[in-house]
């Protein structure tokens, strides 16, 4: 963990969880014709929320999906098999509704939000929904020099922490996604410093490298980290030698989310390093978040046997831009009807004996 005067620095004095409105909706939840616990992981997250939002628990009106969209230098050392002009031309699709996170969210009646916080090519149609918070024109090239500044991850840090803050009125709840091409090497090269487990365990294909692409990509992951010493480093550091913009911006998120008390919806492998990024700075951010599905990338459940925890469901997903997290609203809802739709014994027996 980094020291409390800098932790403070940067996010302030913290709250945690309303204990007595957790006590007071589990013993609701107990209370209902059901066998106690028997709706399992959608207890959990009702009681989540009261303890975030206090008693009453009421329905979510508003709900907030943000991408965050960054270019990494990485690119250069050939760790992807996708070209980096990706980034610009598939953030500008989800803009217009025609990539998968797009049409997810227009189905699913959620805000939709996209911030280039690093892209090399800015998008340069107007968008209401666009947000340009570009700190650098994409990061460094990691394996030749520290991917940013520190000063350039603090900035970053502190737009998705005000982006919460921007976005707080109301009851909303958030999640959260990614787009950058080669950010799966910077988020494998963040979880290796942070964790020093086994590369194989951490490492994936990302977008589908084959096998010298993926025995080249964890070569240069295991050197640079090496190189710098990543692992005697606190998260920010860590993130300003190996990270992304787009990974800084989302410890920003959860960060706020935890300041502005508000849920975090985690999506898979790279969100969920971020997720890590922000819980080694402030370990609050676990009781603010919830993981919704299992990443296909093998360093997702490095992560959550580090916290102990487990992801809703299993898609076999590994797309990112946070399609996975959007899924989880429906459990929301349905987890929160529960608690305010559904009868005790005693009702039911006076509605229908």
């Amino acid at each position: 963990m980094i020291d409390v005067k800098r932790k403070e620095d940067i996010i302030g004095k913290l709250d945690g969880l309303d204990v007595k409105s957790m006590q007071l909706i589990q013993k609701i939840l107990d209370s209902k014709m059901k066998p106690q616990g028997s709706l399992g992981a959608l207890e959990k997250i009702a009681v989540k929320m009261a303890g975030i939002y206090g008693y009453p628990l009421e329905r979510v009106e508003k709900r907030c999906h943000i991408v965050a969209s960054a270019d990494n230098g990485i690119v250069a050392e050939g760790i992807s098999s996708c070209p980096r002009e990706y980034t610009t031309i598939v953030s500008e699709a989800m803009l217009n509704k025609v990539a998968c996170i797009g049409l997810f969210c227009e189905r699913l009646g959620i805000d939709f939000n996209l911030v280039d916080i690093g892209m090399k090519e800015s998008i340069s149609r107007d968008y209401s929904n666009l947000y340009n918070k570009n700190i650098k024109k994409g990061t460094n090239n990691f394996y030749k020099e520290p991917a940013m500044s520190r000063k350039e991850c603090l900035s970053a840090i502190h737009e998705g922490m005000n982006m919460i803050k921007e976005k707080a009125q109301g009851i909303t709840v958030f999640s959260n996604g990614e787009m950058g091409i080669g950010n799966t090497t910077t988020s494998s090269a963040v979880l290796y410093s942070l964790t020093k487990k086994d590369i194989d365990k951490i490492v994936g294909r990302g977008g589908g490298l084959s096998d010298i692409g993926l025995s080249k990509k964890k070569s240069i992951i295991k050197k640079s980290c090496e190189r710098y010493n990543t692992f005697e480093m606190s998260p920010i550091d860590i993130l300003a030698h190996v990270g992304g913009l787009d990974i800084a911006y989302m410890v920003g998120l959860y960060l706020g989310s935890v300041k502005y008390r508000k849920l975090m919806l985690v999506d898979g492998f790279i969100s969920a390093v971020a997720f890590l990024s922000a819980y080694r700075i402030e370990p609050k951010v676990k009781d603010f978040s919830l993981f919704t599905h299992m990443s296909e990338e093998p360093g997702m459940q490095v992560i959550l046997d580090e916290i102990g925890e487990s992801a809703l469901f299993n898609l076999n997903m590994r797309l990112g831009e946070g399609t996975g997290a959007v899924l989880a609203y429906p459990l929301i809802d349905c987890a929160l009807d529960i608690v305010n739709g559904m009868k005790t014994i005693e009702e039911v027996y006076e509605m229908f004996k």
